[in-house]
C-alpha cells in the first residue's frame, strides 16, 4: 500500500477550499508587504502540507519529486484563480516568490484615462483630496475608482486649442503656455512655458490659487517639436540620474515602508517569517546624492545595506557633518 501524500487532496480541503484560502494568504501577504514562497505556502496554507525535505533555512529544497507536486498543486491552483476569479498571481524569477497583481492602470491605461477626461463625467469619493489615480478599488462591485483634479479638463481644453492659460501661482499671475498634463508621486502637473520669458516650467496643480483657470480663446502657440511628454514629468532624479546604476538594498521600519517606496519606489522584500520579520526595499540607484539626500529623511527607519560603495558614501557624508565639514561629496 501506497503511504498517502500530505501534497494529495482531502475531503476536509477541497480544491475550492484550498484555492479561496490562497486566496485569502495572497491578500495578507499583499498588505503586509510579504513576498509569497513555495515554502511559506506550504507552511501557511492548509491543504498544501507536503513531505518535502528542507534545507538547513527551513526551506523546501527544489527539485525533488515532493517539491515538484506541490509546486504543481500551486501552478494549478493561482491558474484557477486567474482564470475563475479574476486574481492573479505573478511570478518573480529573480527570488522566486509570488505576488499578488496589482489592481492599478498602467502607464498606457493612465494616458488613455487622461484623454477621456475631457469628455467623459467620472464620479469621485466624497471628502477626499483629488489628484490620484485608480486610487480606490470597490471589490464588490468590482469598479474601480477615478479622481482627477478639478483643473485637468480645463487644461486639457487649452492644451487641445493651443490657447494660453491664466491662473495665481506663487501670490502672483502666471501666463502659460500649456504643453501636458501629468502626474508623479500622486501630484497632478502641468508643463508648459512661461509666456512672459519663455522658461520651461511644470505647475503643482494643487498650488494654483485661482478659483478658476481663465482661457485666452483668441491667443495661439504651438508646442516645441523637441517636447518629449514621457520626459516632461520625470522629476525623480533617481530616474534621470547618470551615475552608474548600483542595487541598493535599505533595510526599513516595518511602519515607514508604504512612505519610503512612495518616495523612492523599489521592491520590498522580508527576510525570515512572521510579524518581526525584517523589511528590505531594493532599488536601482542612478542619482548617488539624492539618494543620499532623501534616505536621511527617514533617520534610523532606513539603513542602506548594500552595496559598500553606497554604504561607504553614507558614512563618509555622515562622518564629514559631525566634523562640521557639511558632507560634501
Amino acid at each position: 500500500m501506497t503511504p498517502a501524500d500530505p501534497a494529495t487532496d482531502s475531503p476536509a480541503d477541497s480544491p475550492a477550499d484550498r484555492i479561496l484560502k490562497l486566496a485569502a494568504y495572497a491578500a495578507d501577504c499583499a498588505r503586509s508587504y510579504t513576498p509569497i514562497t513555495l515554502t511559506s505556502v506550504v507552511d501557511d496554507v492548509p491543504g498544501y502540507a507536503t513531505n518535502a525535505p528542507r534545507d538547513d533555512f527551513g526551506d523546501i529544497v527544489a527539485d525533488t519529486t515532493e517539491w515538484e507536486a506541490v509546486r504543481k498543486k500551486l501552478q494549478r491552483d493561482a491558474k484557477a484563480l486567474r482564470d475563475s476569479w479574476g486574481i492573479s498571481l505573478d511570478y518573480d524569477e529573480t527570488d522566486h516568490s509570488y505576488r499578488l497583481a496589482s489592481p492599478f492602470f498602467t502607464p498606457a491605461e493612465r494616458r488613455a484615462l487622461l484623454a477621456a477626461a475631457a469628455t467623459v463625467d467620472v464620479e469621485g469619493l466624497p471628502n477626499t483630496k483629488p489628484g490620484e489615480l485608480g486610487a480606490a478599488i470597490d471589490d464588490s462591485g468590482v469598479s474601480v475608482i477615478l479622481r482627477l483634479h478639478a483643473f485637468v479638463a480645463a487644461f486639457r481644453v487649452a492644451i487641445s486649442g493651443r490657447n494660453r492659460v491664466s491662473f495665481e501661482y506663487d501670490a502672483r499671475t502666471r501666463t502659460v503656455e500649456p504643453f501636458a498634463l501629468g502626474m508623479w508621486r500622486n501630484r497632478w502637473y502641468l508643463a508648459g512655458s512661461d509666456a512672459t520669458n519663455g522658461e520651461f516650467r511644470r505647475f503643482r496643480l494643487d498650488r494654483i490659487e485661482s478659483p478658476a483657470i481663465a482661457i485666452d480663446a483668441g491667443s495661439h502657440f504651438e508646442i516645441p517639436d523637441d517636447f518629449e511628454p514621457d520626459t516632461a514629468f520625470a522629476l525623480d532624479p533617481n530616474e534621470w540620474g547618470t551615475d552608474p546604476v548600483l542595487r541598493a538594498r535599505v533595510r526599513v521600519s516595518a511602519d515607514h515602508v508604504q512612505a519610503f517606496v512612495d518616495e523612492l519606489g523599489g521592491e520590498v522584500t522580508r527576510a525570515g517569517h512572521g510579524p518581526d520579520a525584517a523589511v528590505f526595499v531594493e532599488l536601482d540607484v542612478r542619482h548617488y546624492d539624492s539618494f543620499r539626500t532623501r534616505l536621511l529623511t527617514f533617520g534610523r527607519n532606513a539603513v542602506v545595506e548594500s552595496p559598500p560603495e553606497l554604504v561607504d558614501r553614507m558614512r563618509a557624508h555622515l562622518a564629514a557633518l559631525a566634523d562640521g565639514s557639511g558632507g560634501a561629496g
